[in-house]
């Protein structure tokens, strides 16, 4: 139908636009009216030279050459006049109703066309909506097994039972064990669903439909649900094979109370097909299907009861063994450097899904060969991370030498609370070189992933948040815009430790937050409370905050001197790593602790009773006098 109608749409614009055109045409090319007594007269004083008659219409030309049209009523009457007169007359064929007709027949034909043409296009789609989508697993095309996969071995176990279903059936049905009708493949996206549920095909070595949500949402109702019965029909027929869904949530929505128009009356009639047709199956079917979906919270408890999605199965981001494997996995397919240690790599990527380091090895690949190299170096990973991380460098940005001062001293202050916060993690990387929207970045790398957070562990990543612009007031006395994002984030996380993880003495061990059990990040809503309990809620967070913002404050003023050298270094190499840094805090120690010595030893030769006959007070007064 949505075919036909479009096709309609068509056909009309463009017979309006003909007829526009053609009027357009008559209106350029018509000749001026003139007065038919006008006429009479002019031939009575032999004025007129030419006459053209189409039906009681004529045309005439003066002998100024200057062409009328005009209508005569009486045509006969009006050629006697003419007699004896020097005028040439011409006679045409009135054709206006036969043109007319013609227009209106080949219309018509052209819109019976239309309309034919439409409706077997629909029949030709609707018959090949299903085979449209199936992958022949044939040996040629199997690119992608559980030999591609690596990370999750948890879903690769429960995955490889449906494999050894689909292969050997007759070994589950003779104990009277029944495989899982569906299975739904749910986690952050990124994290391997499309490319797992391919991998079981592989393995298998099946049919494989492939379908998307949207697939079965059309504007008009009832399409999803005959796409919906058309596919399984095709589906028993090719068994045993594997029906994937992506991005199901997109058609298996909980489905509201009441009266629905439009795509929610689509949507709950296709779901209600797709729910039919899996209680359809027959214990002989070897049909499996697959689902993937980030947001599981918003699926119809009816989808995932037994019998239909049997097992959910998260997918999570890889810990740092994963990362190792994935990162081997994609490195077979490059030319890597033989130093190339994965196992570093994988510490330096916390939080990375398989597709961003799938992503990560593609960048070190293309750094790489922009520079004209053979092999992919660790320089390249690490370039690669960080245009990941922060974006494309601004090489073109231009900032003066006293916003560059105070980038310095706002990133140091970062670096000197996350060395010398005993619950910090380590420090990775100091820079101020702008990369995306950041004009500069100080970088913590965990020593191992966190899978819980300790109050000590938050309340430090708060203070080291709070450095940059703790620097800025005690070296400048002002404040810069700077800090937005450390702000925002140490504001979220003191939020966050108060409402969702009850770190708070005074409102004690209660959740104040709720959140959706979705894989996509958004923003959690307040429980119902009343009014005090919100503004003790405020307070809590507004103390923490200024607590942790007054201990930056307290610990770079005791650093003040290495402040003013990291500083002034980051100024000069604009990027230290973390030993680098290291290496800029002994020093310093060493510096303080010296000039410590040395004015202990000025003190003390003073108020010695002796120090007119002590040859190390002469030595530190004749020091003092140079």
């Amino acid at each position: 139908m949505a075919i036909l109608v479009r096709n309609l749409l068509v056909c009309f614009l463009f017979s309006v636009l003909a007829l526009f055109l053609t009027l357009l045409w008559f209106v350029e090319h018509r000749h001026p009216t003139q007065d038919y007594s006008k006429l009479v007269e002019q031939l009575k004083n032999d004025e007129v030279i030419i006459l053209e008659f189409t039906g009681n219409r004529v045309v005439f030309t003066d002998r100024d050459d200057r062409t009328f049209v005009t209508t005569v009523p009486d045509v006969g009457g009006f050629l006697e006049k003419t007699q004896g007169k020097n005028i040439r007359v011409t006679v045409k064929e009135d054709r206006f109703n036969l043109i007319y007709m013609t227009i209106i027949a080949v219309f018509i034909i052209v819109l019976i066309l239309v309309v034919g043409w439409s409706l077997q296009r629909k029949n030709k789609e609707k018959d090949n909506f299903a085979s449209d989508k199936l992958v022949s697993m044939s040996k040629e095309r199997l690119h992608i097994t559980f030999k591609d996969i690596a990370g999750i071995p948890e879903a690769k176990e429960e995955l490889e039972e449906v494999v050894s279903f689909l292969k050997s059936p007759g070994n589950f049905t003779k104990i009277g064990a029944t495989i899982p009708k569906g299975i739904l493949l749910q986690g952050p996206p990124g994290t391997g669903k499309t490319l797992l549920a391919k991998a079981v095909a592989g393995e298998a070595g099946v049919p494989f439909y492939s379908f998307s949500g949207s697939d079965f949402v059309e504007m008009f109702v009832g399409v999803g649900a005959s796409r919906v019965r058309d596919l399984f029909k095709e589906a028993k027929e090719n068994s045993p094979c594997i029906i994937f869904i992506d991005e199901i949530d997109a058609v298996g929505a909980s489905r509201t109370g009441g009266s629905s128009a439009g795509g929610q009356e689509e949507r709950g009639q296709t779901l209600n097909a797709l729910l039919v047709e899996m209680d359809g199956f027959d214990s002989k079917d070897t049909i499996v299907v697959l689902a993937a979906t980030n947001r599981p919270d918003i699926l119809d408890s009816a989808l995932k009861r037994p019998g239909r999605f049997d097992r959910q199965i998260n997918l999570l981001a890889p810990d740092v063994k994963g990362r190792k494997k994935i990162l081997e996995v994609h490195g077979q397919k490059v030319v890597l450097h033989p130093e190339i240690n994965f196992e570093i790599i994988a510490q330096a990527t916390p939080g990375f899904t398989g597709a961003e380091l799938a992503n990560l090895v593609n960048e070190a690949a293309l750094m790489a060969a922009r520079k004209g190299q053979d092999q992919i170096l660790n320089e390249d990973f690490e370039k690669a991370r960080d245009r990941v991380l922060m974006g494309v460098e601004r090489k073109g940005l231009i900032m003066t030498d006293r916003d560059r001062e105070v980038l310095a001293y706002h990133e140091a202050g970062h670096g000197i609370l996350a060395n010398k916060l005993p619950d910090s993690d380590p420090l990775h990387k100091i820079t101020i070189v702008p990369r995306g929207m950041a004009l500069g970045q100080t970088q913590q790398i965990a020593i191992s992933d966190h899978h819980a957070y300790s109050k000590q562990y938050l309340i430090s990543k708060i203070i080291v948040l709070m450095g940059g612009r703790a620097a800025e007031e005690l070296v400048f006395k002002q404040q810069t815009t700077g800090a937005q994002g450390d702000l925002l984030t140490a504001t979220r996380i003191a939020t966050d430790m108060i409402c969702k993880w009850g770190m708070s003495s005074t409102l004690g061990p209660q959740t104040f937050t709720v959140e959706s059990g979705g894989f996509i990040e958004g923003v959690s809503g307040r429980l119902p409370m009343g009014h005090d309990t919100a503004k003790f809620i405020d307070q809590e967070v507004n103390e923490l905050l200024s607590s942790c913002f007054d201990q930056a404050i307290h610990i770079l003023k005791e650093e003040k001197c290495l402040l003013d050298n990291l500083a002034e270094i980051l100024l000069q190499v604009e990027t230290l790593d973390g030993e680098e840094f290291d290496i800029i805090v002994e020093c310093s120690l060493k510096k303080e602790a010296e000039e410590a010595t040395n004015s202990s030893d000025e003190s003390n030769c003073s108020t010695c009773m002796s120090r007119e006959h002590c040859s190390h007070a002469i030595g530190v007064e004749d020091e003092i006098s140079a």
